[in-house]
């Protein structure tokens, strides 16, 4: 039987979600926030994660058929390019409110050019012939009853307009088609789960970018009762612009926090505010990587001698992570290590939308060490001492190599997102 080191003892198992199918993929509506969705999709891929249907309402019916066209790059770029006279004519600037009254005003904004630029993007017979399930919600004013459509339920070259016809936002110009009016689909349904259902899917991931119909709370409410079924919501920590906010800094900030917020929910990250992938302690184990000597000096930052610890494993599981531990209220050492460099990066206003590992935490962290720390302490152990230790360690022990290979493909996926490596 292979030898266990103690760190490794300490460390839960993993909290990953697994899916042993293709999943029901399911997309609200959610108008400018629909660039979060994009972010989703992207770090769906990088986990391996396969899409056996998607079903959307408004902006998620929108980015279905990209999904189901397995179009990322041109989604992509279309987010990121995105801005109000890409979506209206003669839009006003403004916020939502002052957008609402001079829609109101104009008997509604022309959404010409979403149906130009959307245009470029579909390609109907990519999408039949995809082995995608696709279905989308949309509201006929006409009939006064919603439309649930399945791919088959719409006609030939008709697909356009019933996407637009589920994204038609009551501040746009109705959507016609033949001699129907249409409204966003999102007014009836905005997470359309039940269509996922409906095809057998067992397995459900729901991106909710809000708000939620009574019906969609119910149909929510009663997944919880179903017991073979597996979902999962995936919605925004945070929300940086308002439906009508089409705008490329902040599409971009929201592709980001899709793309972190989806690891998160799939158990990759660990972090109350940050995003941090830790799967192992990378401190335990920078620190017995030293040589003996420098093990010993690594002690004395906190004030231990030598002679006053049987060992660093000693050291670091009996004396300086109790401590720590105690004062987080936290067993496991690779979240109490986030928690702490959590609570320094708060302490120095670190960047919250980026996706970090222990090592390149603790480096922004260093080198963010402009704001002085007298004072803090944990429990007994100051504040200095801590960012000395880590200090200590970076310098002298080989903490870059113990990065994940896996945290890599994310970071790298994270980073081509929007181009950041650019």
């Amino acid at each position: 039987m292979a030898k266990l080191n103690l760190s490794d003892l300490l460390i839960p198992m993993s909290k990953r979600v697994k899916f042993e199918e293709k999943i029901g993929l399911v997309l609200s509506g959610g108008g400018a926030r629909g660039a979060y969705q994009i972010g989703v999709w992207k770090a769906l891929k990088d986990c391996g994660i396969e899409i056996g249907g998607v079903y959307g309402t408004s902006v998620g019916a929108i980015n279905s058929m990209a999904i189901a066209m397995d179009n990322f790059e041109d989604a992509r770029q279309l987010w990121l390019k995105i801005d109000f006279d890409k979506v209206v004519k003669d839009g006003p600037d403004g916020n939502l409110i002052e957008k609402a009254l001079a829609a109101l005003k104009s008997r509604g904004f022309d959404p010409a050019p979403l149906r130009e630029n959307f245009g470029r993007l579909l390609k109907e017979e990519l999408v039949r012939k995809a082995k995608i399930d696709v279905g989308i919600v949309t509201y006929s004013l006409s009939n006064m009853q919603p439309k649930e459509l399945f791919l088959d339920d719409i006609p030939e070259g008709k697909l356009e307009d019933y996407i637009l016809a589920s994204a038609n936002h009551p501040v746009f110009k109705r959507e016609e088609i033949g001699s129907e009016k249409f409204i966003d689909g999102g007014i009836y349904r905005n997470i359309p789960v039940n269509m996922a259902l409906s095809r057998g899917f067992k397995e459900i991931i729901i991106v909710d970018l809000g708000p939620k119909r009574i019906r969609d709370v119910l149909t929510l409410t009663s997944l919880k009762r179903l017991e073979e079924v597996k979902y999962l919501v995936i919605k925004p920590r945070e929300f940086y612009g308002d439906v009508l906010d089409f705008d490329p800094d902040i599409a971009r900030n929201f592709m980001r926090e899709g793309y972190l917020d989806c690891l998160d929910e799939l158990g990759y990250l660990n972090g109350e505010e940050y995003f941090v992938f830790a799967k192992h302690d990378a401190i335990a184990r920078a620190l017995f990587s030293l040589p003996k000597k420098k093990k010993e000096e690594a002690r004395v930052i906190f004030g231990v001698e030598p002679w006053q610890s049987e060992s660093t494993h000693h050291f670091y599981y009996g004396q300086l992570m109790p401590v720590l531990q105690d004062h987080f209220g936290i067993f496991n050492p690779v979240e109490t290590w986030v928690r702490l460099l959590e609570d320094l990066a708060r302490y120095l206003e670190l960047e919250r939308l980026d996706l970090y590992s222990l090592y390149s935490f603790t480096k922004e962290i260093l080198s963010s060490r402009n704001v002085g720390v007298e004072g803090r302490n944990y429990n007994d152990i100051s504040c200095e001492s801590i960012l000395n230790f880590l200090e200590f360690l970076v310098k002298n022990s080989d903490l870059e190599s113990l990065e994940d290979r896996e945290f890599n493909v994310f970071r790298e996926g994270f980073l081509s997102l929007t181009n950041l490596n650019d």
